[in-house]
């Protein structure tokens, strides 16, 4: 008889059994899918914020507080709202070593517009100095946008497509792109012309509930494209000085001080992870190792009429891998599920634009952690197997009997 057809006929006679060891394995699983796939979406969003600044420098207001503003609207698209003297971005330009400057204006946070639901970021940029935005757009502007009076380009998590209209500050403007998906906060931001901006502060004046405050010349942060070869660290410090009111925030900066966040968040994480792993574990060796005390009387008689150890042993096992690879791949499934389901609401819970991994990678994780969890609970369960067979089949039989 094929020993598979044992295996799985020995689990439909005991459900309850079966039952109790694949629940810890699935909700371990689960959660160390899920945590994993966490920790490396959060990972590949930072370093796609990086490289996708486009800017070598970015230059802001002096102050810790803004500094943090500024990283968290670059990682997440939250709003945030400061503005440069006017005259800083010209004695930047002038800095040795800086090759080109890009200026953008945040806009105050907008929340609950026309167009969708919720808080989400408007900068003001110009078109014929801007060297970080136009490169990710999913297609070419046409030529008419130049005739168009108010246009804006969007993040690819604005529910916005090319050609439509949306209202914000009492002023209407038409969408001119779409930028690709960047897994940072630009997949949350609207951009608009400098150019548009100030008839939207004007219109606002009479149009908004609550109108614009923003300044003829205001800024909020200069972008800085070094000269080629130049030491950054150096160029940092000689804008700093040209400039004692403005502060500069290196690209890798600011994934260092993502990084720093999501490593102490990653440590707790992980440490869950594995006490519920080790539990789970325990508890299905556990709940195995009882059963096969219970058939030992059984496993004995088999023995002692001519059955292969080697076949009994393959039976228990198919039986462990059977349980163990079902819990575990409905474990991974559950925990990618879990990410899924939630994903806006882990995004915003821990202060980043996205928390699922590329589809190659979550695909990658998940086969790699089904074959971990199969494996190590196989290995758990069979371990009282082997001191079962090494027995004489009488002792067997005796202990069976008195069990």
């Amino acid at each position: 008889m094929n020993d598979w057809y044992l295996a799985l006929s020995q689990i439909k006679r005991n459900p309850l059994r079966s039952s109790l060891m694949a629940s810890g394995i699935v909700i371990a699983a689960a959660v160390m899918t899920a945590v994993a796939l966490l920790i490396v979406g959060v990972n590949e969003g930072i370093t796609n914020t990086v490289n996708r600044l486009g800017a070598d420098i970015m230059v802001v207001p002096r102050g810790e507080e803004v500094a943090k503003q500024f990283n968290e609207a670059l990682i997440t698209g939250k709003p945030a709202t400061f503005y440069l003297d006017p005259s800083a971005a010209e004695k930047v330009s002038k800095v040795p070593g800086v090759d080109h400057t890009s200026n953008q204006t945040f806009v105050e946070t907008l929340t609950n517009a026309r167009c969708c639901a919720g808080k989400f970021f408007i900068v003001a940029f110009d078109p014929v100095t801007d060297f970080t935005i136009k490169p990710w757009l999913k297609s070419k502007v046409p030529q008419s946008i130049s005739q168009t009076e108010n246009w804006m380009i969007v993040g690819d998590r604005i529910l916005l497509r090319q050609g439509n209209e949306a209202q914000f500050y009492g002023t209407s403007f038409t969408v001119a792109g779409v930028l690709e998906p960047t897994g940072t906060g630009m997949d949350w931001t609207i951009y608009m012309s400098e150019k548009s901006l100030r008839k939207m502060v004007i219109a606002s004046q009479a149009k908004a509930e609550m109108p614009l405050r923003i300044r003829q010349g205001d800024v909020s942060t200069i972008l800085v494209k070094a000269e080629t070869g130049v030491d950054l660290i150096d160029l940092a410090e000689r804008i700093e000085q040209a400039a004692p009111e403005i502060q500069v925030v290196l690209s890798s900066t600011v994934a260092k001080l993502a990084r720093q966040q999501l490593f102490a968040i990653a440590s707790v994480l992980v440490c869950v992870v594995a006490g519920l792993w080790v539990m789970a574990l325990i508890m299905s060796g556990v709940i195995f190792s009882m059963a096969v005390r219970e058939r030992r009387s059984q496993i004995g008689l088999l023995i002692a009429k001519g059955a292969n150890k080697r076949f009994i042993f393959k039976m228990l096992t198919k039986e462990s891998i059977a349980i163990a690879a079902t819990s575990s791949l409905s474990g991974c499934l559950v925990g990618l599920l879990i990410v899924i389901s939630f994903r806006e609401l882990l995004s915003n819970a821990l202060g980043t634009p996205d928390v699922l991994p590329t589809a190659a990678t979550t695909a990658l994780f998940v086969a790699a952690f089904n074959v971990l969890g199969t494996a190590t609970a196989v290995i758990t369960a069979i371990m009282p197997v082997i001191s079962v067979l090494k027995a004489e089949p009488y002792e067997s039989i005796k202990q069976g009997r008195l069990t």
